[in-house]
């Protein structure tokens, strides 16, 4: 069983996120529970693995557009960015 940090304003973007987008934010839950319950990067939403900069960070899509990046190890699962929002990495 994993527990969620939110790194960064990622805790930010998921408030703006429900004040803004409400399917958006319901879509990011979802994915956040089907995480939580199984292998963090299986699941129905393909996890692509990040390269370059952003190696060691997993991207799965929300929708069309809108994606998180996380990471995540044995007892945690890192969200650095939730939608279109970017955020300075410091991993």
């Amino acid at each position: 069983m994993w527990s969620l940090v939110f790194e960064g304003d990622s805790w930010a973007a998921y408030k703006e996120l429900g004040e803004k987008d409400k399917m958006l934010q319901v879509a990011f839950c979802k994915l956040l529970k089907e995480m939580l319950q199984s292998d963090p990067s299986a699941g129905m939403r393909r996890s692509v693995q990040l390269k370059q900069e952003l190696s060691g960070l997993w991207s799965r899509r929300l929708n069309q557009n809108d994606r998180v990046i996380y990471k995540s190890d044995s007892n945690f699962i890192y969200i650095f960015a939730i939608g279109g929002r970017v955020i300075e990495l410091g991993h």
